[in-house]
């Protein structure tokens, strides 16, 4: 319902948006303007546009005078405005649409449109549905939502309910929404007689809680935090063979960057993970420049550039000039706890590619007088002169360093770590 909240956000902008091309005029003049857009919304047939416009006049000084006036002169407007908030209260299946209807609902109050025991009659009706959606499950509102509109929500009933429906979002496993910070603040909401401190506190280990989470549940149970930090944090000690500084430096920005929930510590020690980085090929090769001369005949060359600017039975000559870098690379990534190893894993391959630019584009007549040539002469040129125009060895490096970073996200202790952060 959430997805299509946001739907229907963006098709009211858009209607209101497409309601005319007029310049919108200022702000004196607005309630009039906005009330003629729902006239002519009207006589078109477009009643959901019609509305939209109603309510924005409302929202514009004289904006109450302007729509009554409308209703007096076209009591269809009165209908279809009406049956829109009807439409909007019988369909609030979500928190979202409950709200909007609400807001309707006080707009039309505070303009006088719709008599009041009407409006009276349809925002029980409304808060009847919010309310018993909550509880029953039917409205899936949880510490995500917007609940301003409905103070309503705030008694210990509904509260409670919400709260159940947060805690079981959090005991997803790789559930995308975490209001971990909105269950601390209800915890502080229901007081502390309510039993519900004690309640989430002894559900915390079922909440999957993540390293970037901890400092919020460190407000309410530190000890839980302190404990679920050295879950999810890996002690790990990176040591080389038959590498040298620069690869030992180079792989520990990468590792920062990429890899999570690591203390990359200075030495070894008991229940430390000692991963061990060997490197066993490392063949770099730059490749030097090659040339090739491409020659078309001028029914090869596009028609209209061909008859244009190419003497009779011209050729279209140019250089494709091709370079490239390459890296073979061989790691054995293995790691071990106090003397056990846990993993081992080579990893190799190559990396590489190609690089090409085009140059000396010109036209050749058939008695060798040669001109320059300002245009692509086909799509087959256009294909051959697209490719990359470098390729970096220090790229490839990267490349390959990241291939390493996968290898040791492999490791068990490093690959939890990482899951939780």
């Amino acid at each position: 319902m959430k997805v299509n909240a946001v739907i229907a956000l963006i098709a009211a902008a858009f209607l209101s948006a497409c309601a005319t091309t007029r310049t919108v005029p200022d702000l004196p003049e607005q309630a009039a303007y906005y009330t003629e857009n729902a006239r002519e919304e009207l006589a078109k047939g477009g009643t959901t546009n019609a509305v939209v416009q109603m309510e924005i006049a409302l929202q514009r000084p004289t904006g109450e005078a302007k729509i009554k006036a409308l209703f007096a002169s076209d009591p269809r407007a009165r209908k279809v405005y009406e049956a829109d908030i009807e439409s909007s209260v019988a369909n609030a299946f979500s928190i979202y649409f409950a709200s909007e209807a609400r807001t309707k609902l006080e707009l039309a109050k505070a303009a006088s449109t719709l008599p009041p025991e009407r409006i009276r009659q349809l925002d029980e009706i409304l808060v009847r549905s919010v309310l018993e959606g909550n509880l029953s499950g039917k409205m899936e509102i949880d510490f995500s939502d917007r609940l301003t509109k409905f103070p309503e929500l705030a008694t210990s009933e509904h509260q409670k309910a919400i709260a159940n429906r947060t805690i079981a979002i959090l005991q997803i496993p790789r559930g995308a929404s975490r209001q971990i910070r909105e269950l601390m603040d209800y915890i502080d909401r229901s007081g502390p007689t309510s039993g519900e401190r004690e309640r989430i506190e002894a559900l915390l280990p079922t909440f999957n809680i993540r390293g970037n989470e901890l400092h919020i549940v460190a407000e309410k149970f530190p000890k839980y935090a302190e404990a679920r930090k050295a879950e999810t944090t890996a002690l790990v000690y990176l040591q080389f063979k038959n590498g040298d500084r620069l690869l030992a430096d180079d792989l520990a920005q990468v590792l920062r960057t990429n890899v999570r929930g690591v203390d990359w510590l200075k030495a070894a020690g008991p229940r430390v993970t000692v991963v061990t980085i060997e490197r066993v090929r490392n063949d770099e090769k730059v490749l030097a420049e090659s040339k090739r001369t491409v020659t078309y005949a001028q029914h090869e060359v596009n028609l209209f550039s061909a008859a244009l600017l190419m003497p009779r039975n011209a050729s279209y000559i140019y250089e494709i000039v091709s370079s490239g870098a390459e890296i073979e690379y061989g790691y054995v990534v293995s790691a071990a706890v106090d003397g056990k190893v846990v993993h081992d894993e080579l990893i190799r391959g190559k990396v590489g590619g190609e690089s090409r630019r085009c140059e000396n584009a010109r036209i050749q007549n058939v008695f060798g007088g040669v001109t320059s040539a300002g245009f692509v002469a086909n799509p087959d040129m256009e294909r051959a002169c697209s490719g990359p125009r470098s390729v970096s060895i220090d790229d490839l490096r990267t490349e390959v360093l990241k291939k390493v970073v996968d290898g040791i996200l492999n490791v068990p202790a490093v690959r939890a770590a990482h899951a939780l952060n």
